[in-house]
């Protein structure tokens, strides 16, 4: 196997460095997610601080585990990008789409947590009216999974041409 040409290499570093960034909000969501279930911000020993956390449990936990999940996926890819040797415009929308995904997702599961719909739609749903972190989150989202869909396409398609290569 060749190694990878140092434009995907750096890429790739650049691709761990924004996934790790998105899981470590996916860390900090953990952190709100345990002062939503507590119904306080507490910080021992701090004194005990009586608010009200915004968004709801169910949202957290969507926060936490889908930013750490898009943290590990993204590193994941980053590592991929070499080991397929994947070069030129094709190294570049991976990399770049992973990022947008991260960034994306990260936008849809904050800003939704806080809209009243849920950041499924940018209009009225089911779940409640549409409002300015709905349309947030639903664009956020939308943009991600189109630049999802995207890079794991490619990568699908250059694991399947060095299948046939091998």
């Amino acid at each position: 196997m060749t190694t990878p040409d140092n434009i995907t290499q750096r890429l790739s570093y650049l691709v761990i460095a924004n996934g790790m960034i998105v899981l470590l909000i996916g860390l900090i969501a953990g952190i709100m997610l345990v002062f939503s279930l507590l119904g306080v911000v507490t910080l021992w020993p701090l004194p005990v601080w009586e608010v009200t956390v915004p968004g709801s449990t169910r949202g957290w936990q969507a926060a936490h585990v889908g930013g750490i999940l898009n943290g590990v996926m993204i590193a994941g890819v980053a590592l991929l990008m070499p080991f397929l040797q994947l070069r030129g415009k094709s190294a570049w929308w991976v990399a770049w789409g992973m990022i947008i995904t991260g960034w994306g997702n990260t936008v849809f599961y904050w800003a939704g947590n806080l809209a009243k719909n849920r950041g499924l739609s940018a209009v009225d749903t089911p779940f409640g009216p549409g409002d300015f972190a709905g349309i947030l989150a639903f664009f956020g989202g939308g943009i991600a999974m189109t630049f999802t869909i995207l890079a794991v396409l490619i990568l699908a398609k250059s694991a399947f041409d060095k299948y046939k290569e091998s």
